[in-house]
């Protein structure tokens, strides 16, 4: 089993950790970007994690799913059994259906 983050979801994990760096501390920084990873990681044990993104059930795409790590959500597309693609981290504030607009109904 492979996962594959995409250079948007790349981009997001660098950008939260940067932000929590500056707003609160290095050290937290690090320990929410851990848990992100961990969250996305803990897939390869258990391939069925995660609930259906309800911002896309009305699109019937089931195969993307959401992960949660404190207060971050992970979507995830399991393409077949074997990939798993990161395509967004962002915070549970933040507006999901804008996001999943741009990144990943418009490609």
């Amino acid at each position: 089993m492979k996962i594959i983050w995409t250079e948007s979801a790349q981009d997001d994990l660098l950008t939260i950790r940067q932000y929590l760096k500056q707003s609160e501390s290095p050290d937290y920084a690090r320990k929410v970007t851990q848990q992100i990873r961990d969250e996305v990681a803990s897939l390869m044990q258990w391939p069925n994690k995660g609930t259906l993104v309800g911002e896309l059930e009305e699109l019937n795409l089931p195969r993307y799913r959401q992960l949660l790590a404190g207060q971050h959500r992970i979507i995830v597309e399991c393409g077949d059994r074997e990939c798993f693609y990161i395509y967004i981290v962002c915070h549970t504030s933040r507006d999901l259906a804008a996001l999943l607009r741009r990144r990943i109904l418009s490609s």
